[in-house]
């Protein structure tokens, strides 16, 4: 029996391996395949792509996708999904025959991990073909940092002016900026945030040092996975349905707290 199951408006999910998409997951993908449909199947690389449900979901519809994440545990259960996916294949690392192979680069809730955001997205720009764009996401406003931050080793969270000059720095011209997630996704920080205080401190008491918690951040679901015959049943789906619908009205304000941003390589 397969590990792997895919909702019709969710995604891939493996609950028996403790990975479902989480809330905000489903909101963020709501956007981003609103945008991907825009530009059409296409060649793309998915930088950080945790386990690759998403790198799983554009294969399927047509999209020549890879994944690239440095996380053992993230690639080892990309295995299950590979399996649902013909010809998917995740590294965990960049390829350098692929410069200027890329329609697409798209990186995930990834910037806000990286000390040094603007040379790390410089060199991502080598994989774009000219033309080729850029699509991030990244929690967005500092005064939103919370334990959550913590728990997934941020470095920092984006104001919406600090991001743009990040990314045209890295050589890209900014096409797009909105924020996504309101209102569920602010709601769920909030009730979140004692639930990850708490396993910070676990993870204090075992040692593991922010590199560790990046590498968790993308494969560890399991607060999320116990919820998943909820999230996966109808009710839940109509919510959330409805919820996407929500955050729509409300991507060009600041009231989101995560940002998402295209941009497309500058020539010259």
């Amino acid at each position: 029996m397969s590990t792997v199951t895919y909702h019709p408006h969710f995604g891939p999910a493996m609950p028996s391996l403790n990975w479902t998409p989480a809330p905000r997951y489903v909101l963020r993908r709501d956007r981003i395949l609103r945008h991907l449909r825009r530009i059409g199947p296409c060649r793309i690389l998915d930088i950080g792509c945790g386990p690759g449900a998403l790198v799983s979901e554009l294969r399927r519809a047509g999209y020549d996708a890879h994944g690239v994440d440095r996380s053992a545990k993230a690639i080892a259960l990309g295995r299950h999904l590979q399996q649902q996916a013909p010809g998917m294949e995740l590294r965990a690392e960049i390829d350098e025959s692929w410069q200027g192979k890329f329609d697409v680069v798209m990186s995930f809730e990834v910037i806000e991990h990286l000390a040094e955001d603007v040379r790390e997205m410089r060199n991502w720009r080598r994989f774009l073909r000219p033309g080729g764009q850029l699509i991030v996401s990244t929690p967005a406003h500092q005064r939103r940092w919370n334990a959550a931050d913590e728990w997934a080793g941020h470095v920092r969270r984006y104001e919406r002016d600090e991001l743009i000059r990040a990314v045209e720095s890295a050589g890209f011209n900014v096409v797009l900026v909105e924020t996504y997630g309101f209102p569920l996704a602010n709601l769920m920080e909030r009730l979140c945030a004692p639930g990850y205080r708490k396993r910070l401190a676990e993870k204090a008491r075992m040692g593991l040092d922010t590199a560790a918690l990046t590498d968790d951040s993308g494969s560890d679901r399991s607060a999320h996975a116990r919820f998943w015959p909820f999230y996966a049943s109808l009710p839940g789906t109509l919510a959330m349905r409805v919820l996407c619908q929500v955050q729509r009205l409300f991507v060009k304000t600041q009231l989101g707290p995560g940002f998402i941003l295209i941009a497309r390589r500058r020539e010259g």
